[in-house]
């Protein structure tokens, strides 16, 4: 219940600024383009977010490593969208910048994590 709402945003607002500079668009493209993601927003990646977390929680392997794991899945997930024509890039947008473009959410959540075990909240 913590994890999720943040993931909504980061989604939300990396989705808004990739929709405006015309960096991605998804498939069908709706008259209002920010509801092409909404599924993705408020469904995939909140439950990858929470997910995330969980399996650091879990595993005995570095928090830095299941961020890079969780990055290049969810890269490779949206690349075989790309493939499939339900993803399109404009504005020299590639797989690279993809790649970082969940690495840092994935680390700010991790982060925002850390702090609220500190504050004693997680």
């Amino acid at each position: 219940m913590l994890i999720a709402p943040l993931g909504t945003m980061l989604a939300y607002t990396i989705n808004l600024f990739g929709f405006y500079f015309g960096l991605w668009n998804f498939k069908p493209v709706l008259k209002i383009k920010l509801l092409s993601s909404f599924p993705f927003d408020v469904g995939l990646y909140p439950v990858l977010s929470s997910y995330l977390i969980y399996f650091i929680q879990k595993e005995d392997i570095r928090p830095y490593t299941i961020i890079l794991i969780f990055s290049l899945t969810t890269t490779l997930f949206e690349y075989v969208m790309l493939v499939f024509d339900k993803v399109s890039y404009g504005q020299n947008w590639d797989t690279f910048w993809t790649f970082w473009s969940y690495v840092l959410p994935y680390f700010v959540i991790y982060r925002y994590y850390t702090a609220l075990k500190r504050l004693g909240l997680y």
